[in-house]
C-alpha cells in the first residue's frame, strides 16, 4: 500500500475520532447547562468503564480528548510521508543522466570553445595577412596613380604649349592673309570708287546707280569686317539668343518663370528691369544683377563658367568692371586665387588664366 494512502486513512480517522470528541464535548456542555454542574449520567459506549459521571468531569474529559486528537490529526496531516523507494530510484537515475548530459556539455562547450578560439585565431591571421597585402596594392595603385597624373600633367603641358604655338602661328597666318586680302580688297573698293565718282562726273544720269554701287561696297565691307573679326576671335558661351536656363543660377523652374514674363533669351534677360524681375519671378532684385553681370562676362569671347567663378572671386562682377581693370594687376590677383583652386583640385593647372588671356578679355570688354 502505498504512504499516502495509509497516511490518508489516519488522517481521516484521527479526524472522526476528534469530530467524535467534540460531539461528547457538545453534549457534556448541554447536560450542564440543563441540569446543572452536579448532574451525573451514564456516558454512552464507555458507562461500563466509568460508570455514572458527573458532568463537569466529562465535559473535560471529553474536550481533552477532543484536542488531543485534533492535534493527532494534525501532526499526521502535515507529517511528510516516507518517500517511495521507486521514486528515489527514479530521482538518482535522473540526476545520474543529468550528471552525464552535464559532463557531456562541458565536455562539448570546451571543444567548441577550442574550435571557436583556432577559427578567431585563423581569420584574424587572414585578416591581418589581407591587410598587409591591401595595404601593399593600396600603395602600389598611389605610386601608379601618382605616376600616371605626372604623366598626364605633362602631357596636357606638352600639349597645350602645342596647342598655343599652333593657335599663334594660324591666328598670325589668319591675320597675315586677312590684312593681305583686306589690303587688296580695299585697294580695289578705293579705285572702284575713284572710278565711280569719275563716272559720275561725267554723267549725271548715273549718280543712283553709282550710289547703290557705293551702299554696295559698304556692305561689303561691313561684312569683310565682320568675317574678320569672326575668324579671329573666338566665340563666346552666351549669345543674346541663348536660353536663359543656359546661366548658372537659373533652373528649367526659373526659365519657366522668366518665360512667363516674356523673357526667352539672354538678351532679354540682360535689357530686363531687375525690379520688374524681382516682382514677377523668385528672383530678388540684387540676384537679378548678379546673374545680369555674370551673362555679360560669358557673352565676351574666350570666358567661361571657371573664368567667371575666378573673375567674381577677384571682384569683377560685370563687364563694366572688367573693362575699367588694369590687366596686369588682375593677372596677379587672379594667379593667386587660381593656384588655390588648383590645390584643392577644383581646376587644371592648364585651366589658369594667361595674361594675355587677360588682356583679351579686357581689350573686349571695352568694345
Amino acid at each position: 500500500m502505498s504512504a499516502y494512502l495509509k497516511k490518508g486513512i489516519a488522517v481521516w480517522i484521527l479526524g472522526f475520532l476528534t469530530f467524535l470528541a467534540f460531539l461528547n464535548a457538545f453534549n457534556a456542555v448541554l447536560n450542564w447547562t440543563l441540569y446543572g454542574s452536579e448532574f451525573e449520567f451514564e456516558p454512552y459506549l464507555i458507562d461500563q468503564f466509568t460508570g455514572r459521571i458527573q458532568v463537569t468531569l466529562y465535559f473535560w474529559i471529553s474536550i481533552t480528548t477532543a484536542f488531543i486528537l485534533l492535534g493527532c490529526t494534525a501532526v499526521m496531516a502535515f507529517r511528510k510521508p516516507p518517500l517511495d523507494p521507486d521514486l528515489i530510484e527514479a530521482l538518482e537515475m535522473i540526476n545520474n543522466h543529468l550528471a552525464a548530459n552535464k559532463k557531456a556539455l562541458e565536455e562539448g562547450l570546451e571543444a567548441n570553445t577550442k574550435s571557436i578560439k583556432t577559427i578567431k585565431t585563423d581569420l584574424m591571421e587572414r585578416m591581418e595577412t589581407q591587410k598587409r597585402v591591401n595595404e601593399k596594392s593600396f600603395e602600389t595603385l598611389s605610386a601608379s596613380l601618382q605616376s600616371t597624373r605626372k604623366e598626364t600633367l605633362d602631357a596636357l603641358k606638352k600639349q597645350r604649349k602645342g596647342l598655343q604655338e599652333f593657335s599663334q602661328e594660324l591666328f598670325s597666318a589668319i591675320e597675315t592673309s586677312i590684312s593681305g586680302v583686306r589690303g587688296e580688297v580695299l585697294g580695289a573698293l578705293a579705285k572702284q570708287e575713284e572710278v565711280i565718282r569719275r563716272v559720275g562726273r561725267s554723267s549725271k544720269k548715273s549718280i543712283k546707280t553709282i550710289e547703290k554701287a557705293i551702299g554696295d561696297l559698304g556692305e561689303m565691307k561691313t561684312r569683310l569686317e565682320t568675317l574678320e573679326t569672326a575668324l579671329v576671335l573666338p566665340q563666346p558661351k552666351l549669345t543674346s539668343h541663348s536660353s536663359p536656363k543656359d546661366v548658372k543660377g537659373i533652373g528649367p523652374r526659373l526659365a519657366e518663370e522668366l518665360e512667363a514674363t516674356g523673357i526667352t533669351n539672354v538678351g532679354e534677360f540682360l535689357t530686363a528691369d531687375p525690379t520688374v524681375i524681382d516682382e514677377e519671378t523668385r528672383l530678388t532684385r540684387e540676384t537679378t544683377k548678379r546673374l545680369q553681370g555674370t551673362v555679360q562676362l560669358l557673352m565676351i569671347p574666350g570666358i567661361d563658367k571657371t573664368d567667371v567663378e575666378l573673375l567674381e572671386k577677384a571682384g569683377v562682377t560685370n563687364r563694366k568692371e572688367l573693362a575699367e581693370r588694369d590687366p596686369f594687376e588682375l593677372s596677379r590677383k587672379l594667379a593667386e586665387i587660381a593656384k588655390t583652386y588648383v590645390e584643392e583640385r577644383k581646376i587644371s593647372e592648364s585651366e589658369k588664366p594667361t595674361v594675355e588671356e587677360v588682356l583679351s578679355w579686357i581689350k573686349l570688354a571695352k568694345l
